[in-house]
């Protein structure tokens, strides 16, 4: 595969030891050209927000938020997100090591979530989403 599906791929997650998985899986997944990892979710936002600013491009793909955070959960994130003036938003992934019914409706319910999974991420993951959003772009 020399064309990469998705040529940047954002991660938003508290526990370093998980982005630090995530970046394996992302190397190994071979679907991507770039991805950024952001233990802060505050650091985040700021990033999203000086893009919005400057007018860039350089939005990702695929964002994937954790749940369950100190500084901001992944709920306050995306309702800080949804302020931004951007034209572009990227397919959003809510990362959780617990799926709670109340989180799975909200998941459900919010129209910027594409999908909810269980943590870890994996690279099979990575592919079908690659896939499957390689197929809806052609149809």
């Amino acid at each position: 595969m020399t064309k990469k599906d998705f040529q940047l791929l954002v991660f938003v997650d508290d526990d370093k030891m998980t982005n630090i998985f995530h970046e394996i899986v992302v190397k190994d997944s071979e679907v991507t050209e770039k991805a950024l990892f952001f233990s802060s979710p505050v650091d985040a936002l700021d990033h999203f927000r000086a893009l919005s600013q400057s007018g860039s491009p350089a939005y990702p793909d695929a964002l994937f938020l954790d749940i369950n955070m100190p500084q901001l959960t992944g709920w306050e994130f995306l309702e800080e997100y949804k302020k931004l003036d951007t034209e572009r938003c990227p397919v959003i992934i809510m990362l959780t090591t617990s799926l709670l019914p109340g989180d799975k409706k909200r998941a459900k319910d919010e129209a910027l979530v594409y999908k909810m999974i269980s943590k870890p991420l994996n690279k099979d993951f990575l592919r079908d989403l690659s896939k499957e959003l390689r197929n809806q772009r052609l149809t």
